[in-house]
């Protein structure tokens, strides 16, 4: 939520980053970073630059250092990476404006395309070798270790919206659908999709 906050992205734009597009490079003066979106995904297809709080980006980086860890490790113990049928190893990663990515598939084919042109479904199959065997490089991941789709943040804000409802509305203001609720009840508790962060 922060990231998406902080950086104007859209709920796919944001949600089918890759760990090596998390924007490290810090501006001048040191409270934003920058990194670039790729256009597959974007609603225009053309890929932009898009600014991210430092802090936000801390807050993904110990996302990756401690959930996602944990998502992963069981999930490299079970085998479950090599199982997956379209898994691709990547192999090399290029910079610089128009980046380019190499991998291998499950059948030892290399190939390679530009990074900017794959889309979110090409994405959740890019995998890199990591220490322990396979982990993917896509960034958001379920507790099983599987990629998140970008849609599946929607659910994750409805949960969150009803956890709110729960704790701060009475039950009697509870029943009551959202839209059909008095300015002031629903005033009471936070509504939030992923697009409102934009």
């Amino acid at each position: 939520m922060q990231l998406l906050l902080s950086s104007g992205l859209r709920r796919q734009e944001g949600g089918s980053l890759l760990t090596f597009e998390v924007p490290t490079q810090r501006l001048r003066a040191g409270r934003y970073c920058h990194g670039r979106v790729a256009g597959a995904v974007t609603r225009s297809k053309c890929g932009r630059v898009f600014y991210a709080s430092v802090d936000a980006v801390g807050q993904v980086e110990a996302y990756v250092a401690s959930e996602r860890a944990w998502a992963v490790q069981p999930a490299q113990a079970a085998g479950r990476y090599e199982r997956l049928p379209g898994i691709r190893l990547l192999t090399k990663v290029t910079r610089g404006p128009k980046p380019k990515v190499e991998w291998v598939d499950r059948d030892g084919v290399a190939e390679g395309r530009e990074l900017g042109l794959l889309g979110w479904r090409e994405r959740q199959w890019l995998f890199l070798d990591g220490p322990e065997g396979p982990e993917p490089a896509w960034l958001w991941l379920t507790e099983q270790g599987l990629p998140m789709l970008p849609d599946r943040w929607n659910s994750v804000f409805r949960s969150a919206n009803l956890r709110c409802d729960q704790v701060l509305l009475a039950p009697a203001e509870r029943v009551i659908k959202r839209e059909l609720r008095l300015a002031e009840v629903r005033g009471k508790s936070p509504y939030a999709t992923p697009h409102a962060a934009r």
